[in-house]
């Protein structure tokens, strides 16, 4: 069982997201690496005005902070620009693929600072579930109630699918409406509690 975990944390963690992460900018569609209208409308209309503009501004700080003033987005793009594949299509191709890449990691770090919102929430009430979760196996066990070693299986590996999905979905050319961080979080929060609760 534990290879097969360690694999799934391969997958989920490195495997998939780096493949999306170098192969989606071969897309020759610009609007499939933007921050999408309907993105930004829905954080707005959750967490008010001010909030998604403060959203905003962390994403281009830290866009700044971390690609910009770094000199990776300057060295990606002047590299694709004096490519030595000598020829028109090749330089056009370096250069789409430069550009597709450094929006697709913009709306990444947009895609975070919308999430950040909720990780300290996340965080506590998974703490929270924790230890309720331990209250209740530990209840059943001085009842001699039964362990169920599948739910514990099953609800750790959903563990791992969320965290997953959420690294992944923050590179998906679709929008992320802001009320999908809530249901994250709560699916997060019970299969925390489930695990708990079923652990022996």
């Amino acid at each position: 069982m534990s290879s097969r975990f360690i694999s799934h944390i391969r997958w989920w963690f490195f495997i998939a997201p780096l493949l999306a992460l170098f192969l989606m900018p071969l897309l020759d569609n610009e609007q499939l690496f933007e921050v999408y209208p309907a993105e930004t409308d829905s954080v707005s209309a959750l967490l008010g005005q001010d909030r998604a503009d403060d959203a905003i501004e962390r994403a281009n700080t830290d866009f700044k902070t971390w690609f910009v003033d770094t000199g990776a987005v300057r060295a990606t793009m002047d590299q694709s620009n004096h490519n030595d594949l000598g020829d028109a299509v090749g330089n056009e191709f370096a250069r789409r693929w430069a550009h597709n890449f450094w929006y697709l990691i913009y709306r990444m770090t947009y895609r975070a600072s919308v999430m950040r919102v909720w990780l300290l929430g996340t965080i506590l009430l998974c703490i929270a579930s924790f230890i309720d979760g331990g209250c209740k196996r530990k209840v059943n066990a001085a009842a001699g109630g039964v362990v169920r070693p599948l739910h514990f299986h099953v609800a750790a590996h959903g563990i791992l699918l969320v965290l997953g999905v959420v690294f992944s979905v923050l590179m998906i050319p679709m929008p992320i409406l802001a009320p999908f961080w809530i249901g994250v979080s709560a699916l997060l929060v019970f299969l925390v509690w489930r695990a708990a609760a079923s652990y022996q």
